[in-house]
């Protein structure tokens, strides 16, 4: 049992990489859920949202920082954009709350993971934007 508790995670979290910053997002959610105190689908859960928790703070200081080097023009399409999105979010995060509220605690986790790859993507892409910008 023990065993198949810890490739679960392996399987359901790979790493993405975008610089050394977001990088470590990723390092430290397998950190987190390599500790044998995170065995558990309550660790697991944990884990998963402190990460999305961090990618939602790199989404916002991407969208920070695209602020600071965008026309007027530019920020206010950045602005609908995002205000898009979290509509989009919003939306997007009750489907998965719908769609894995299945039977059987290991749900959760997959849940919470959806919710957190949901929030990376678009830090990622926002972050990808900036860079595009700032690198001549």
């Amino acid at each position: 049992m023990r065993h198949i508790l810890m490739t679960i995670p392996l399987l359901l979290f790979g790493i993405q990489s975008f610089g050394q910053d977001t990088n470590q997002i990723d390092m430290n959610l397998r950190a987190c859920l390599d500790s044998s105190q995170n065995y558990t689908t309550l660790g697991m859960i944990h884990c998963t949202y402190c990460a999305e928790q961090s990618w939602d703070a790199k989404m916002n200081k991407y969208y920070k920082l695209l602020q600071g080097v965008l026309t007027a023009d530019g920020k206010e399409k950045l602005k609908e954009s995002q205000i898009k999105w979290l509509a989009y979010r919003d939306a997007e995060l009750s489907t998965i709350s719908t769609i894995f509220d299945l039977q059987g605690t290991m749900w959760s986790v997959v849940r919470e993971d959806e919710r957190m790859e949901l929030v990376k993507h678009r830090a990622l892409e926002l972050g990808d934007y900036y860079a595009t910008l700032t690198q001549h």
